[in-house]
C-alpha cells in the first residue's frame, strides 16, 4: 500500500502540513517495503486548484490513502472518485502519522463528514443556514 502525507520537510521527522494543495512537500511511504521517498509539492503556490492539481498528482502516483490535516471539499470528491481514501490527523511528525495509520487510530475523511464539519462551523459563527444578507 502507497501511502502520501503532506508534510512541512522533506524527513519523515517532520511536520504533517495543515493543507493538502498548499502542502510544501508530500512524503509517500510503501508500507510492504517500508519505504519514505519525498517530492516537493509543484503546485504549493498555484494562485488557484492548488488542492486539484495536488490531488491528481497523487492519483498520478498510484496512492492509496492520503493522511493530512485539512483538505477541501473538491480535492477529497476527485480523490475518493479514484478510490484513493483520505484520513486526518493531528498536528504531529509524518512517521508518528503513519504509526497511527497502521494501527487505524485516524478519521476517515468523506463528503458527508466534510459537510456536517463545515455545517457546525458555521453555526458556531452565528452564519447560519437560511440567513438573509
Amino acid at each position: 500500500m502507497l501511502i502520501a502525507i503532506t508534510s512541512e520537510g522533506l524527513e519523515p521527522t517532520s511536520l504533517v502540513a495543515e493543507k493538502l494543495g498548499r502542502t510544501p512537500f508530500l512524503i509517500f511511504y510503501e508500507t510492504e517495503k517500508n519505504i519514505f521517498e519525498s517530492l516537493r509539492n509543484p503546485y504549493a503556490n498555484l494562485f488557484g486548484g492548488a488542492g486539484i492539481q495536488t490531488s491528481q498528482l497523487i492519483i498520478e502516483k498510484n496512492v492509496d490513502a492520503v493522511i493530512t490535516i485539512d483538505i477541501g471539499l473538491n480535492p477529497l470528491r476527485l480523490l475518493n472518485s479514484a478510490n484513493v481514501k483520505v484520513y486526518s490527523c493531528s498536528k504531529k511528525q509524518v512517521i508518528e502519522a503513519v504509526k497511527d495509520f497502521m494501527e487505524n487510530k485516524l478519521t476517515i475523511v468523506d463528503s458527508k463528514s466534510m459537510m456536517d464539519f463545515s455545517r457546525k462551523r458555521h453555526m458556531r459563527k452565528g452564519w447560519g443556514w437560511n440567513n438573509n444578507f
